[in-house]
């Protein structure tokens, strides 16, 4: 894992956080703590001053803590990066957690590591991967003792290279570092652009055939759902029986209800924040519907969720000039 300038990092918040504790401010602290595999963190609730010895700042800080506000109410504490400020963003929007009672501490974020993309580019499996390093805008992988020199977009997550808020949009200390994009504007894949997406070029047929054969391999284990911060419904409706709406059985055609439901319920809540299609075990490219969400909600309603605390939320708000091309 890369070390650079972490130790003084993480002092400083150790200072901070236990700041907080001794003064009664909070009741617990949302971080991130180092993993019992290589190269991976866990998130990591410490609800006393003595638990923040486990707190890693180091490298690998790829989940989105937000989704944990759902379940540890504050007054708290929480590290977040600049992606995961908007979920705050939204989930303060729709009334989920208290602005006075949440302390943000944010933190520079390089750019998360996408493991599935190293595994890919050297040919090899995790455990065989002795050692990932940052260097000059660049990553060096060493496996089976043989290095190799990647650039970032073959390293980062794909959420990851357009990025346009490296700094957190709301925050009450930030910790020193570099907020800067993890990849050059004028480099490709720098903040702004996003992955070719082809399947924007196919027939309704074409497009029918991909879904179909993506949500016929979803078992419903529902970790998409349970990660997603904008998953906050206190009765999921898969769950409900009297009436059932949808199947428990992961047949492709509940499968579809499922995932086309879950994405308009947190229409203007979801941020893209990737998580979804990071912790899928099927590996289905759920980050294409939801970019294209996003996209929607930009062109119809000239929004985009997680970055204003003011404008009013396009689903909730109705206005004369709406678009109504759908009505005929």
């Amino acid at each position: 894992m890369a070390k650079p300038n972490s130790d003084p990092i993480r002092e400083e918040l150790l200072s901070f956080v236990g700041r907080l504790f001794e003064e009664g401010r909070i009741r617990a602290f949302l971080g991130y703590a180092r993993g019992t595999l290589p190269y991976q963190t866990t998130p990591l609730i410490a609800r006393k001053k003595e638990e923040l010895e486990r707190i890693w700042v180091e490298d690998h800080l790829v989940a989105n803590l937000a989704a944990y506000l759902k379940e540890v109410r504050g007054p708290l504490g929480i590290l977040v990066k600049g992606c995961d400020s908007r979920s705050l963003v939204s989930l303060l929007r729709e009334g989920q957690i208290r602005r006075e009672e949440t302390i943000v501490v944010g933190i520079s974020c390089p750019g998360q590591i996408d493991l599935r993309k190293i595994v890919r580019a050297v040919g090899s499996p995790l455990e065989e991967v002795e050692e990932i390093r940052r260097e000059a805008g660049e990553f060096r992988v060493r496996e089976n003792g043989r290095e190799k020199r990647l650039a970032a977009p073959q390293v980062l997550l794909d959420k990851c290279l357009p990025c346009s808020y490296p700094k957190p949009l709301i925050s009450d200390y930030l910790l020193p570092g570099d907020y800067a994009a993890p990849v050059a504007a004028e480099s490709p894949g720098g903040p702004g652009s996003l992955p070719d997406d082809l399947l924007r070029g196919k027939t309704a047929e074409e497009r029918w055939a991909f879904w179909a054969g993506h949500f016929e391999r979803c078992i419903r284990c529902y970790a998409c759902r349970n990660v997603c911060p904008a998953c906050f419904c206190p009765r999921c409706v898969v769950e409900e029986n009297m009436p059932q709406w949808i199947s428990p059985l992961p047949t492709r055609g509940d499968n579809f209800v499922f995932h086309l439901m879950r994405l308009m319920h947190v229409t203007g809540t979801c941020t893209s924040c990737g998580e979804c299609e990071r912790i899928c075990p099927m590996e289905i490219p759920l980050m294409k519907l939801n970019r294209k969400m996003a996209e929607d909600l930009k062109e119809l309603f000239d929004f985009t969720a997680g970055v204003d605390l003011e404008k009013p939320l396009p689903l909730r708000t109705y206005r004369q000039e709406d678009p109504n091309d759908f009505i005929r």
